[in-house]
């Protein structure tokens, strides 16, 4: 409080609490669907990645770190992370999680771009009016509110079939005579195929609540991209971890906040100086009595 009665806006690191960060973090582990997404970044010359995650309530982003399995372990260990996994299909995310869904919206790009880019090529064409098909069915399946979990099974068993149909009609292995569209159509064949017989396809039809795409989580990623494109990335590795923890504290109360303002914010943050309580923990707490109380008997 100013001399004049004026309130100042609470400190950049009393918003930025570390406690605060490391309770995001640890909500994350514990959700039940987690979108993510990555890409580059430097810090100073030194190239690096930023990784965004996204749960329900919850977003956490890094600059500046390793797109590796030891970044990836910190932030959802498999000791402690049970949930779906939406992403693409990165080497890192593969054979990652208990249950996964793969973004339709990478693939179909892929067999967009063939089929544009080599319009006299008909099986191009095919595919991707096959592929389009059968995800539209899926998206019909995922919302059609009257499927009961055995419905949505044989669901996803038919769409399975027929995209494994398309698969292996158009399945060719690749030789050192294809030209490179040949190889990557080749390829992409292949990868529906794997991405099919690893059951991370249609969990989105078995989960409604999952979406089909990581479309979230590349969304989140679109201001840093900018300002990547713009020059504006760290100097330092300080900088980076404090800039992580800035805007995955900010990017949360965005989603918690019936009314995203910077005086919303710090009322928000003039709350939890005052109770010595984040909305975070608060959450986390009711994570936790979640989880510890009895069971309903039904029997």
């Amino acid at each position: 409080m100013r001399g004049d009665g004026v309130l100042l806006p609470v400190t950049l690191e009393q918003i930025t609490s570390r406690r605060v960060a490391y309770t995001l973090c640890a909500l994350l582990a514990h959700a039940a669907i987690v979108y993510m997404d990555e890409t580059g970044w430097k810090v100073g010359t030194e190239n690096c990645s930023l990784w965004a995650f996204a749960s329900q309530l919850q977003r956490v982003f890094l600059f500046g770190c390793h797109k590796d399995d030891a970044t990836l372990d910190k932030m959802l260990p498999p000791e402690i992370f049970t949930g779906i996994g939406v992403s693409d299909d990165a080497a890192v995310y593969q054979n990652r999680f208990t249950q996964a869904q793969k973004c339709w919206a990478h693939l179909l790009r892929k067999a967009i771009k063939l089929a544009l880019l080599y319009p006299n090529k008909k099986k191009y064409q095919c595919f991707l009016d096959e592929l389009l098909q059968i995800y539209r069915d899926g998206k019909n399946a995922a919302a059609d509110g009257r499927l009961g979990e055995a419905g949505r099974q044989q669901r996803v068993d038919d769409l399975s079939s027929r995209l494994l149909d398309v698969c292996v009609r158009n399945q060719e292995a690749t030789t050192p005579e294809m030209t490179p569209h040949e190889r990557d159509f080749a390829n992409l064949v292949e990868e529906m195929k794997r991405l099919l017989l690893a059951e991370e396809l249609f969990t989105f039809v078995l989960v409604p609540e999952v979406e089909a795409t990581n479309n979230v989580s590349e969304r989140n990623l679109r201001s840093s991209a900018q300002d990547r494109k713009a020059n504006r990335t760290n100097k330092t590795a300080n900088g980076a971890h404090r800039r992580s923890v800035i805007v995955s504290v900010l990017e949360s109360l965005r989603m918690n906040l019936e009314e995203f303002s910077l005086t919303t914010v710090l009322e928000e943050v003039t709350r939890w100086m005052r109770e010595g309580v984040s909305l975070f923990a608060e959450q986390w707490r009711a994570l936790q009595a979640a989880r510890a109380a009895p069971k309903p008997n039904l029997g």
